[in-house]
């Protein structure tokens, strides 16, 4: 498997992490659809991106992407933490213009779900509230049926998740003094995708702070809001000619009140 090093997950483009993560954290309905894609950009490695401009996979025909959902809660002996595994992906012959249907696709043996849109999401339930397990192993075994042109196939991508440390910034952001959002550490990333309401930065694998300017910030509305910081990795195959990604995520998050 060839792999790809620095490259850039299109936020915008489908139902992958950050739109699974958006509906686990701000409480959206289980069904509502992911937005229509747009057609993915051209664009070069994470140290070369420009921060604030949407992240992409060149040439991609697919993707599939496994994530870790990191919440903490403070407890009698200091905060808990509790690790949710969600997955999501998509396939499109038309540069994402449409998704198209390839079948089942499992991630560790769990069943995503498909949506109307053709894009696929597992996000956990009430009978499985820590979702997928992605902590026993760094394993995570992907499983297509195929169609649309696309082959079925199997696939194990081994290789560390990466890690995220407790965000440590304030909760409280002045619009009018500018906010730096920050982790206490990151690791195995590729690219950090940094998100404060509905502002989106990517910075290099080794970035664990992301500074927000204040004309930035004087573009979003005061009141609560959520910040998240979610580092990523990622390989690529061509399987039976079409461009596969497969990603693995993690992501802490936290409400914030802008001010």
């Amino acid at each position: 498997m060839k792999t790809m090093m620095r490259t850039h997950i299109p936020l915008r483009n489908i139902a992958l992490v950050a739109l699974t993560l958006g509906l686990a954290m701000s409480g959206c309905k289980k069904d509502d659809d992911p937005p229509a894609p747009a057609p993915p950009a051209g664009g070069g490695g994470g140290g070369s991106q420009t921060p604030g401009t949407t992240p992409n996979f060149v040439g991609a025909d697919g993707l599939l992407a496994a994530t870790r959902v990191i919440t903490s809660q403070d407890g009698p002996f200091g905060p808990i933490e509790f690790t949710m595994g969600v997955a999501s992906g998509a396939f499109s012959n038309d540069d994402w213009s449409t998704f198209v249907s390839v079948g089942a696709v499992t991630c560790n043996s769990e069943t995503l779900t498909a949506q109307s849109n053709n894009s696929y999401v597992f996000m956990p339930g009430a009978a499985n509230p820590s979702g997928i397990d992605l902590t026993a192993s760094n394993n995570v075994t992907w499983t297509v049926a195929g169609g649309n042109g696309f082959p079925d196939f199997d696939r194990t991508i081994t290789g560390p998740f990466p890690g995220a440390g407790p965000i440590t910034s304030s909760a409280t952001i002045v619009r009018s003094q500018g906010y730096t959002l920050t982790s206490s550490s990151v690791l195995n990333a590729d690219s950090v995708v940094f998100t404060l309401g509905s502002l989106v930065k990517t910075l290099p694998g080794n970035a664990a702070s992301c500074s927000f300017s204040v004309a930035e910030l004087e573009t979003l509305a005061a009141g609560a809001s959520l910040v998240q910081i979610a580092p990523y990795n990622s390989t690529t195959e061509d399987i039976g000619g079409k461009t596969i990604y497969f990603v693995k995520q993690a992501s802490r998050s936290r409400s914030v009140t802008l001010q």
